[in-house]
């Protein structure tokens, strides 16, 4: 009889406990977040140190939305940093999906996802091949496709023959600039001297007349 007892309160105790009910969202609730959606952004910032990143969840109104990550490792190194901004530390590379719902109205669909891929760290990022060559792709810390030794070498030195190569036609470019200058200046010497000249001479004869306008109002 105990036995059949125990059960019986292990069965009601769920019904004592307070229950959250999840329902869709309206058209109104919808429509009013859509008006500040901008404002719920996921940003993330790479740890070269550790190779792991850290993730930043703008939350205006906190009190009427909330996050949720898919993955469970990273939302228990979820940290609120203010009232408006939510941190998550040492997050691994990988896929994650981030959703946003409306907790005040117990929204059960999310009112906005976000995809974050955040890539693997590419060690041949440290490779002294890479130096001075941040902006290549393949020498950037967080590319992640797979690219053997010997085809990353093959594309970093035609990288540097391309930056070369466009380094000696813009010397050419200035060179040939410089050439159509002078080649213009030997053409045209006669006029150019001519030209200068009579600009000179209307210089001078407008500095004249103001010296002499200004001397005969003195004489009056």
């Amino acid at each position: 009889m105990k036995k059949y007892k125990y059960l019986l309160i292990t069965l009601l105790i769920p019904l004592l406990i307070p229950i959250t009910t999840y329902a869709d969202c309206t058209e109104e609730n919808i429509q009013e977040f859509k008006e500040i959606q901008d404002e719920y952004k996921v940003t993330y910032e790479f740890d070269k140190e550790t190779k792991l990143y850290t993730i930043i969840m703008n939350n205006p109104e906190s009190s009427k939305y909330d996050y949720s990550v898919d993955d469970e490792n990273v939302y228990a190194n979820c940290n609120i940093m203010d009232e408006t901004k939510i941190k998550c530390e040492n997050v691994n590379p990988g896929s994650y999906l981030v959703e946003i719902y409306d907790i005040q109205n117990n929204c059960e669909i999310p009112l906005k996802k976000i995809s974050l891929d955040l890539p693997k760290y590419n060690d041949y990022s440290e490779d002294p091949l890479c130096e001075g060559l941040e902006d290549f792709y393949l020498c950037q810390s967080t590319y992640d496709k797979a690219v053997d030794y010997d085809t990353f070498v093959a594309r970093v030195e035609l990288y540097k023959k391309s930056l070369e190569e466009k380094k000696d036609t813009e010397q050419k470019q200035e060179t040939t600039s410089e050439s159509k200058i002078i080649k213009y200046i030997k053409d045209n010497i006669i006029q150019i001297i001519i030209i200068t000249v009579f600009v000179i001479m209307i210089v001078i004869t407008i500095a004249l007349t103001v010296k002499t306008e200004k001397q005969s109002r003195r004489l009056e």
